[in-house]
C-alpha cells in the first residue's frame, strides 16, 4: 500500500519527536559531550569572526606575492599594534570614567530621583494623574535593581573570564589555520560531492560564505564608525562618561535594530540626570549618527541591507538569548541567515523534484 506524501511527512515528524524524547531521557549520557562542545564553541565562533575580518586583507596580500603565513603574521602584528595603541590612548580615560561611575552610582541614583521629582511636579504630569502618579519612587527602584543586576553580572563575567583565558587564547591560533587553509577545505569538499548535488551545494556554500562575510565585516566596520561619531557628539554636548557610553553603544550596535535601542537607554538616563537639555542633545547626536550610518555608510559597506524584518530580528534575539545567553544574542542573526539560506535551497530542491515526479 502506497503512503501519501502528507502521511510520510507526518510519520517523519512523529519519528523526530520520538527521537528527541528518547534523547531527553538519556540526557546524562550527552552531558560530557555538551560540556566539551560549549568549551570548544566559544573560541571557534570568535575565530570565525576574526577569520572573516582578516580574510580580505590576507587574500589581497597573497595576490601581491606575499607568503600566506607571512601575510597572516603581518596582519596580526598590525592588528595587535593598533589595538595596543588605541588601548594606550583610550584606557586611562575609560578607566577613570568607569571608576567614577561605580563610585558615584549612589549619588547618581539620588540625582535621578531628584530629577524625577521635578518632572513629577511639572504641569503635564500633574494634569495626567495628580493623585496616583508615583513615577519617581517606582522608576528609581527599577533602575536601582537594573544597576545592581548589571553590577552582579559584570562581577560574574569577570570571574568567568579569568577561567577561560586559556580558551580565548586559542582564538588567534584557530583563526591562523583558518586563514592559512582558507579554500582548501572548500575545494576538498567540492571534489568529494556527487555530481548530482555538486552545483547546488557549491552555490549554497558560496551564498553562506557571502552573507557571513557581509554581516560580520559590515557590523564591525559600522559599529566602529558609529562609536567614533557618537563619541565626538557626546564630547560636543558635554555628556558625562562619554567614552564609556560610546563604547557601549558601538558594542551593542553589533546586534541589528535592537542593539541601538538598548544602548541608547543608559545614555538617556545619564543625560536625564545631567539635565533635560542634555537629553535632547543625546537624541540629536544618536539620530544624526544613525541616519549617517543607515543612509550613507551602510549602502557602501553592505551593498544591500540585511533581508530581515525588525520583528523577526527581535524574536530571533529573544530565542537566542533565552537558549544561549549573551553568546546566543551575538550569534543568533548569523545562524538565522545561514539556516535561511539552507532552508530556501532545500525548499527549492524538493519543489523541483515534486514538479518532475
Amino acid at each position: 500500500m502506497k503512503i501519501g506524501r502528507f502521511y510520510q511527512v507526518c510519520i517523519s515528524i512523529i519519528l523526530v519527536l520520538v527521537i528527541i524524547y528518547l534523547l531527553d531521557k538519556v540526557g546524562f549520557v550527552f552531558r560530557p559531550l555538551v560540556a566539551a562542545f560549549n568549551i570548544v564553541m566559544l573560541p571557534l565562533l570568535f575565530s570565525v569572526f576574526l577569520y572573516y575580518l582578516l580574510r580580505p586583507s590576507v587574500r589581497w596580500l597573497h595576490r601581491r606575492k606575499l607568503n600566506k603565513s607571512a601575510a597572516i603574521l603581518l596582519l596580526y602584528l598590525v592588528f595587535g599594534g593598533l589595538t595596543a595603541l588605541i588601548s594606550t590612548l583610550a584606557w586611562p580615560t575609560l578607566q577613570a570614567q568607569f571608576t567614577s561611575f561605580t563610585n558615584n552610582l549612589p549619588v547618581l541614583l539620588t540625582d535621578l530621583q531628584t530629577q524625577l521629582e521635578r518632572l513629577r511636579e511639572h504641569a503635564w504630569f500633574r494634569a495626567a494623574d495628580p493623585g496616583k502618579l508615583d513615577l519617581s519612587s517606582n522608576l528609581t527602584e527599577y533602575i536601582g535593581r537594573a544597576f545592581n543586576q548589571v553590577t552582579s553580572y559584570i562581577t560574574n563575567a569577570v570571574s568567568v573570564l579569568t577561567n577561560v583565558v586559556l580558551i580565548v587564547s586559542t582564538v588567534p591560533v584557530l583563526a591562523y589555520y583558518m586563514l592559512k587553509e582558507d579554500r582548501k577545505a572548500y575545494d576538498a569538499l567540492k571534489k568529494r560531492l556527487p555530481g548530482k548535488y555538486r552545483a547546488a551545494v557549491v552555490e549554497t556554500l558560496r551564498d553562506m560564505d557571502k552573507v557571513m562575510s557581509e554581516f560580520i565585516l559590515g557590523r564591525i566596520i559600522l559599529s566602529f564608525l558609529l562609536g567614533i561619531m557618537i563619541y565626538i557628539g557626546f564630547l560636543l554636548i558635554g555628556l558625562p562618561y562619554s567614552l564609556m557610553l560610546a563604547l557601549l553603544l558601538a558594542a551593542l550596535n553589533m546586534i541589528p535594530y535592537v542593539g541601538q535601542i538598548i544602548g541608547l537607554i543608559p545614555c538617556l538616563i545619564i543625560a536625564f540626570i545631567d539635565g533635560p537639555s542634555t537629553v535632547i542633545g543625546v537624541l540629536i547626536v544618536n539620530v544624526t549618527a544613525q541616519q549617517i550610518e543607515g543612509n550613507l555608510l551602510s549602502p557602501h559597506i553592505y551593498g544591500r541591507k540585511l533581508d530581515i524584518h525588525p520583528l523577526t530580528t527581535i524574536l530571533i534575539l529573544l530565542a537566542g538569548g533565552s537558549a544561549f545567553g549573551i553568546i546566543g544574542i551575538m550569534f543568533a542573526i548569523p545562524a538565522y541567515l545561514i539556516l535561511k539560506i539552507v532552508a530556501s535551497r532545500l525548499f527549492r530542491h524538493y519543489a523541483a523534484e515534486s514538479q518532475y515526479s
